[in-house]
């Protein structure tokens, strides 16, 4: 483990006793920031008559500070002996999760007046002083805690895909270093991809080392969860740096500093699924709420508008390939793909009716999708979920883009509803993955508002063609 400083006194904890060591840090946390409010409340206000009653105030006000702590410290992991590795990473946690508590606390204060009316009575830079103050007290701890108790080694499951020899010798760095003991459960060639598969899922392997980084994983990913339609276990596939690629997706903290790109099998899991899935639940209320006339009129105006259902339910594939009934208004004429079978929809799809154009062009032809949010087949924002036929026909939509729920709206559909091809569109899906926090989920949807009030689909589609003529790229429509 890269520990800052080390001691001649060394403490080996064993895994089943992590749980006692993250108690204590709770319990320390909370004797040392509570001291620290208090000192700083009473030299501030030293002198002042009625400090006491300043003092209560803050009694009263604490289980709601800690509390908050308690739910971001472990946000940004910072009770845990094994996220203890660099200096610099139990730094920038303690500053994340001390930060954070102090503006979620002030936030509250606006949504509870019997709360803000005790925080009123004292100043508010004792909060910010106290706050700095706990973030160094609370880095210094565990700097020293990490220099007095060590984990024993992680036992992680490994195999090698490709050069056995280069495999090898990134696992004996992992051992060297010290944080991590790999069993080597197999060495696989390129062409056993079907099988590597079986094995990771019966064989419960934790790291899967790639030497070779110009090796399609396509059909690895399509077996792991199309081919399965289960959830996986977590586990993480890490390949070597290619120099003459110049990628710059480098994960450096990978495994014990080893310089590999690492991809996981689930990228929203822990405390990150549980907030996503709560932001979920609460934004698709808000948006049934507020869109509820507005579904209202265009249910109305589709049963005036043809003949034919309102609703159009399709087939698509969505977490861990399981198949659901996603949910429309009906923008498209009864049987519009009789005799041309499945086709990808364009901004000007003549299988549109007069009312349907205008809900695809407005997105109000998606808002029945909260309800499919609210019971968790979907996600306000993920990959948007694709047809059967398309995931069959194009090997890459079987892959990790199952991971994770599928999106009501997503970063391919704010940056070129139509015009992008299925593997541009895969590649936003996995920049999505690999970047995946709560705050990108926001900026997706305030995007996706923009994108359908001022931008319409003919000018985005218009520029992208412009441009592949110039031989540019096309930008990033954000």
């Amino acid at each position: 483990m890269s520990h800052s400083f080390r001691w001649g006194f060394r403490v080996r904890l064993r895994q089943s006793a992590e749980w006692i060591f993250s108690l204590f840090l709770i319990v320390l946390d909370a004797l040392i920031v509570n001291g620290i409010f208090i000192g700083v409340f009473e030299v501030w206000l030293s002198g002042i008559k009625n400090q006491e009653v300043y003092l209560s105030s803050y009694y009263q006000v604490r289980i709601w500070l800690f509390g908050l702590y308690l739910i971001f410290g472990a946000i940004f992991d910072i009770f845990r002996i094994r996220a203890m590795r660099a200096a610099s990473d139990v730094f920038f946690h303690a500053i994340a999760a001390l930060l954070s508590t102090f503006i979620a606390f002030n936030l509250l204060l606006f949504l509870s007046r019997p709360l803000a009316a005790l925080a009123f009575t004292f100043p508010r830079p004792i909060l910010l002083l106290s706050t700095a103050i706990s973030i160094f007290a609370t880095f210094v701890v565990r700097v020293i805690l990490s220099g007095i108790f060590i984990p024993h080694p992680q036992l992680l499951r490994a195999v090698i895909l490709g050069d056995e020899a280069e495999g090898k010798r990134i696992l004996k760095h992992f051992h060297r270093r010290g944080g991590v003991r790999c069993r080597l459960e197999g060495c696989y060639r390129s062409d056993q991809l079907g099988e590597l598969a079986n094995d990771i899922v019966f064989r419960h392997v934790n790291e899967v080392i790639v030497t070779d980084s110009k090796l399609p994983l396509d059909s690895l990913w399509a077996s792991i969860f199309y081919g399965r339609r289960v959830e996986p276990h977590d586990f993480k596939v890490r390949t070597t740096f290619d120099a003459s690629s110049a990628f710059g997706n480098m994960d450096l903290s990978s495994l014990e500093d080893m310089p590999l790109n690492t991809i996981e099998a689930l990228p929203i899991r822990g405390a990150s699924r549980w907030i996503k899935r709560c932001f979920d639940i609460l934004f698709s209320l808000f948006a049934i709420f507020l869109t509820a006339p507005i579904m209202a009129a265009a249910a109305i105006a589709v049963a005036i508008d043809s003949p034919g259902p309102i609703f159009y339910r399709q087939k698509r594939v969505g977490r861990f390939g399981r198949e659901f009934d996603m949910l429309k208004f009906r923008s498209m004429r009864v049987g519009a793909e009789k005799g041309t079978g499945p086709k990808i929809a364009t901004s000007d799809d003549p299988r549109t009716t007069r009312i349907g154009a205008f809900l695809r062009r407005t997105g109000i032809d998606e808002l029945p999708q909260f309800f499919l949010v609210l019971i968790g087949e979907m996600s306000v924002v993920g990959p948007r979920p694709e047809r059967p036929f398309f995931v069959d026909k194009h090997h890459e939509f079987q892959g990790r883009r199952l991971s994770v729920r599928p999106g009501v709206t997503g970063l391919a559909a704010v940056n070129s509803r139509y015009y992008l091809r299925l593997t541009d569109k895969v590649a936003y899906d996995y920049y999505y993955l690999d970047n995946y926090n709560i705050i990108l989920d926001i900026k997706i949807i305030f995007q996706t508002i923009w994108v359908l009030l001022f931008k319409s689909d003919k000018a985005l589609e218009d520029k992208h063609h412009a441009l592949d003529r110039m031989g540019k790229p096309p930008e990033n429509e954000s």
